[in-house]
């Protein structure tokens, strides 16, 4: 389960590749223009090449923006639309919207790792693309590795956080052991006296009871009665 990225955070990734395409798309259109104004002395009708952000990347960033920060039935249902896509037919662009549209954050069916092993697969044969389309997953690859190792750290935090929360836990649990135990020994303690007492009060009762000093009660009675009379 991977952690919710805040809205700025999304829209900060999302604007820093839609400026690296776009950056790579205007090199792209000022070459294209460029031999489009070489090319203009030949008779022969020519097409113009220039590339706008309107033309081969647009889906790609349209799905990312609606899946970045949209209604989450919208979300819901453009992921399952492009994962449709995938599924029937597995071409290159259908291939690299899903993956663009696993890698984006922000919605529940986001898959950073599934995404990168497409990304890769995909730059794996570059010439089946084109160089929008390459620019484009070189840095949606970079910024899913990025969140993987971000995500992958925030998981060691939470495990060291977690493993001394429970080692705080048994260290309280052995420190309430003693102190239970303290108590209980105090208690038995307390008891023993108790019957302790008891004991010598019944004894001091038996000793007021007694007729008999307790110096003369086993004393020989010849001693104790008067000589017979002589004769």
């Amino acid at each position: 389960m991977f952690n919710v990225i805040p809205l700025t955070v999304r829209s900060s990734i999302t604007r820093a590749i839609r400026c690296a395409v776009l950056g790579s798309t205007a090199s792209l259109a000022s070459c294209g223009l460029t031999d489009h104004l070489d090319r203009t002395t030949d008779p022969q009708p020519t097409r113009t090449i220039v590339q706008t952000a309107d033309s081969p990347i647009r889906i790609y960033l349209d799905t990312m923006n609606e899946l970045g920060g949209g209604d989450p039935a919208r979300q819901a249902d453009l992921f399952y639309e492009v994962e449709r896509e995938f599924t029937r037919a597995p071409t290159t662009m259908s291939t690299l919207r899903y993956a663009v549209a696993l890698v984006t954050p922000g919605h529940p069916a986001s898959k950073p790792a599934e995404g990168k092993r497409l990304l890769e697969t995909l730059l794996a044969t570059p010439e089946r693309m084109t160089q929008e389309e390459r620019s484009l997953a070189a840095v949606v690859l970079r910024e899913a590795e990025t969140r993987l190792k971000l995500d992958a750290e925030n998981r060691r935090l939470l495990a060291t956080l977690d493993d001394r929360s429970r080692s705080q836990a048994n260290s309280d649990k052995r420190v309430q052991a003693q102190v239970d135990e303290n108590a209980r020994l105090r208690r038995a303690l307390a008891e023993a006296q108790q019957k302790l007492d008891a004991i010598k009060e019944i004894e001091r009762s038996i000793i007021e009871r007694s007729p008999t000093p307790p110096g003369t009660r086993d004393a020989n009675p010849s001693e104790t009665q008067s000589p017979p009379p002589s004769r």
